[in-house]
C-alpha cells in the first residue's frame, strides 16, 4: 500500500507540474555506478565498526519537466545497489576463566528501488544543480560473513555463539544533492550524493560475557550497530 501511495503521489506531482509549462516534457534513461558506504552508530559501550566502500550498479527511468526556463522537476525511478564491507571486534568469554578477542569481517549488499522527485536549477545551458528527497524501498538485503577469527587459535570454534545478523528497514528516506552536465541536447553526465536521514537497518552480534562478579554465569549480550546509507553515484543519461 505504501508503495502504491508513493507511486500515485509521484504521478500526481508529474502531471500537475507539467500542466504549468509549455516546454515539452523529456523522457530518458540513466545508467551508472554507485560508490556506497555506511554510517554506523553502536550501542553504548561498544566499539564502532570499521567500514569501507563497495561498488554497485544503478539505473532506471528519468524525466525532465519544466516549471520555467530555469527550474525543472526531474522525477526518477531507479534501481540502486548500496552497502559496504566492514569489520568489528568482540570479546567472547568462557566459563573457565578464558576469553578471546575476535575480529570479524562482513559485506552488506542492499538492492533498492528509489523514487527521486529531484528539483533542478539550470545555472547555464550546460550545467544544472540538483537537490531533493529520496524514498527507497528495499528489494534484497544480502549479509555476507567473510571471516570470524579469534586471536587465540586454540579457542577459535564457538558453536554456541550465533553469527551476526542484519535486520533491514523496509523504507529508507534520504536527501539527494548533485549536478548534471549536458554533453548535448540528448546526453548528460550526472554526479550525485545521497545520504540516509533515517535508520536503514541494524547489525547485531550476540556475545557471551562469561564471568559476572566472579560467578560463572553465561550472560548473553547484543552488540548493535544502527546504519545509514551514504552513496556517491556517477551516471550517463540519454533523453529521447
Amino acid at each position: 500500500m505504501k508503495k502504491i501511495a508513493a507511486i500515485l503521489a509521484f504521478a500526481f506531482i508529474t502531471i500537475t507540474v507539467s500542466a504549468q509549462s509549455l516546454i515539452p516534457i523529456k523522457f530518458g534513461v540513466k545508467f551508472g555506478t554507485n560508490i556506497s558506504s555506511i554510517i554506523s552508530t553502536p550501542n553504548e559501550g561498544v566499539k564502532n565498526i570499521e567500514s569501507s566502500a563497495i561498488n554497485g550498479l544503478s539505473g532506471g527511468f528519468y524525466m525532465e519537466i519544466a516549471i520555467n526556463d530555469k527550474w525543472y522537476v526531474n522525477p526518477e525511478l531507479i534501481y540502486s545497489q548500496k552497502g559496504a564491507s566492514f569489520t568489528y571486534e568482540y570479546t567472547h568469554d568462557y566459563d573457565v576463566n578464558q576469553s578471546d578477542v575476535h575480529k570479524t569481517s562482513h559485506e552488506l549488499k542492499l538492492a533498492y528501488i528509489e523514487l527521486n522527485p529531484t528539483i533542478s536549477y539550470k545555472a547555464t545551458d550546460k550545467l544544472s544543480l540538483n537537490f531533493g528527497p529520496s524514498v527507497s524501498f528495499i528489494l534484497s538485503p544480502d549479509y555476507i560473513i567473510l571471516s570470524d577469527k579469534g586471536q587465540n587459535d586454540n579457542l577459535n570454534s564457538h558453536p554456541e555463539l550465533p553469527d551476526g545478523t542484519y535486520k533491514e528497514e523496509t523504507i529508507d528516506v534520504g536527501i539527494n544533492l548533485g549536478v548534471n552536465y549536458y554533453l548535448s541536447d540528448k546526453f548528460l553526465i550526472n554526479s550525485n550524493v545521497n545520504t540516509s536521514l533515517i535508520k536503514a537497518g541494524a547489525i547485531s552480534k550476540l556475545t557471551n560475557t562469561g564471568l559476572v562478579n566472579g560467578s560463572l554465569i553465561n550472560n548473553l549480550e547484543y552488540n548493535t550497530y544502527e546504519i545509514k546509507n551514504s552513496i556517491i553515484s556517477f551516471s550517463i543519461g540519454y533523453l529521447f
